[in-house]
């Protein structure tokens, strides 16, 4: 049963808690200002393309095109439109048409790094990572000193595994800019993949020795520490983290679920309730409660938080997660009382035990149509089934 809760601990973090980052780092990306916003005319490309901006920040991209091809037909040249007509079609996921237009505007500027750094983002993002290392190296060759570009370079050669070379543009990248929280924090990531643990976190510490007041830098050392199982450390950064804001529901959910893994219950449940306080409209707190109360065995207490949140969030099927995993444990608790004493008088709990398990599989069944949780579910199934099999051959032997 540890398989199960050690599972259910990883899809409690595969549903928010600890985000990791799958884009090549950009920290100081060369700024597309323009002229201050003026009132529009068929002739103002720089009005058109303030529109455009305006559009792209509020997520309506075609809008944002459609003014943008506009302001490039008044002015042919207008590196800026093209650079972020380019944008606007990855946030559309039209990657054909976005790379089309970063070639476009190389050919516009070719000494303006910008472009060659949006072409093997594209590229990193479609793991397409030998184009992506040509254009960056490309981008390089004009602007040496450019931290997107070396943290680019940073980020594919972390994500091929050839962490030597990552670390040789990422100290790099913070020698000319040592202040950058985003190369740092990307710099003890390096760490923890080539299993070096202890180098990330002396790292990291050090960081918050230099940038005490730094909560971002507190926050990624807490994280660190915990996917390391350092709970002991990672509960003291959570905790200092609570203190200078008490009102972050999220720094509560983080230190409730370090003191769950613990085993300090009480202490989890006073965290995850004040959650529940700060964001009375979300669901995650009560879920978290529910996780809680079945590490407890409170299954009853697990499934009136599930309801609770259901009622707020009632498409969330990470529920079906957790009343599969309670369903579970019950059937497994039958199961086993049962496989103590295999007798005739007691095939009520056989029969207990099969109601469970059989719960269970219905509440994984649905849980799979997220793919957040398919995997668990799926091999969760094949747990219960298993023993469903062998209860119903004793069924069959002991309780005709």
């Amino acid at each position: 049963m540890d398989t199960i809760l050690r599972a259910r601990y990883l899809v409690f973090v595969l549903v928010g808690l600890i985000v990791i980052s799958c884009a090549p780092i950009q920290t100081t990306a060369k700024a597309d200002t323009q002229e201050p916003i003026v009132q529009p005319t068929e002739e103002n490309p720089e009005a058109l393309y303030a529109f455009a901006l305006e559009y792209y920040k509020q997520g309506n991209y075609d809008a944002a095109i459609e003014k943008l091809k506009e302001a490039i037909k008044i002015k042919p040249d207008y590196y800026a439109a093209y650079i972020l007509l380019a944008k606007s079609h990855r946030k559309k996921r039209d990657l054909v048409n976005a790379e089309a237009t970063y070639n476009q505007v190389k050919k516009v500027d070719p000494m303006d790094p910008r472009a060659y750094e949006g072409l093997a983002a594209l590229y990193a993002e479609t793991k397409r990572y030998s184009e992506a290392i040509v254009e960056y190296q490309s981008g390089l060759m004009i602007d040496s000193t450019n931290v997107n570009l070396l943290n680019g370079l940073g980020y594919i050669y972390t994500k091929t595994k050839e962490y030597d070379k990552a670390l040789i543009y990422y100290n790099k990248s913070e020698k000319y800019e040592p202040d950058n929280l985003s190369t740092q924090l990307a710099i003890a990531k390096v760490y923890i993949e080539m299993d070096n643990p202890n180098q990330a976190i002396g790292y990291l510490e050090n960081l918050v020795t230099l940038k005490p007041k730094n909560l971002e830098v507190r926050e990624n050392l807490a994280e660190t520490l915990t996917d390391l199982k350092r709970y002991s450390k990672a509960a003291q950064q959570y905790e200092y983290l609570v203190e200078k804001e008490p009102d972050n529901y999220l720094y509560r959910l983080k230190l409730g679920l370090v003191y769950q893994r613990q085993k300090k219950y009480t202490k989890a449940e006073t965290q995850y309730k004040e959650a529940q306080k700060l964001e009375p409209d979300k669901a995650f707190p009560l879920f978290s409660l529910a996780d809680l109360n079945i590490s407890r065995s409170k299954y009853g207490a697990a499934e009136s938080y599930i309801k609770q949140a259901q009622k707020i969030e009632p498409n969330n099927l990470y529920a079906n997660v957790l009343l599969g995993d309670i369903y579970e444990r019950r059937g497994y608790a039958s199961k086993a009382s049962w496989d103590s004493n295999k007798a005739k008088k007691h095939c009520p709990k056989l029969n207990a035990a099969l109601s469970n398990l059989r719960s269970a599989v219905a509440y994984y069944s649905k849980a799979r149509a997220d793919s957040k949780y398919s995997t668990y579910a799926a091999n969760e199934i094949t747990r219960c089934n298993n023993w469903i099999k062998g209860l119903e051959e004793d069924k069959w032997f002991y309780c005709k």
